[in-house]
């Protein structure tokens, strides 16, 4: 009888390890899921936010601080420049996600053009993606 309720204990033993281990490698799994929804996510939202502005400036024909001050951010005459919180609105405080645009120049007359790029906080790129505008004649 000692013998059999042993063999029961070291059964119970084995099988409370095997449980343990496959609680591990799922909980890693969702972990793993969960981080990689977020980055789906936050490059949806970035690609939304990058052909928002690509409008914007097509809709001014390149002028680069009209569509800043209808689209939200600077133009320092170089580049504009949109700061995010982590809700993707503009802000100028506690910015978690950042949109550059910068003019290219380009070699057709009258046809103005422009990249622009979304970068987090740790400087990976989330989307980018080329403009390209018809220019009125001076």
């Amino acid at each position: 009888m000692k013998r059999s309720a042993s063999l029961v204990l070291v059964e119970l033993l084995i099988m409370l390890t095997v449980f343990a281990v496959a609680a591990a490698l799922c909980l890693r799994a969702f972990v793993w899921s969960d981080n990689n929804s977020k980055q789906s996510a936050a490059e949806d939202f970035a690609l939304i936010q990058t052909q928002n502005a690509a409008e914007t400036l097509k809709h001014y024909r390149g002028d680069f601080s009209l569509a800043a001050r209808d689209y939200g951010g600077q133009w320092d005459g170089n580049s504009w420049n949109v700061s995010y919180n982590d809700s993707w609105n503009v802000t100028a405080e506690k910015a978690v996600y950042f949109l550059q645009v910068m003019p290219i120049s380009c070699e057709t007359d009258y046809l103005g053009q422009a990249r622009l790029t979304v970068v987090d906080g740790e400087g990976s790129v989330l989307a980018e993606l080329s403009v390209c505008w018809q220019e009125v004649e001076p």
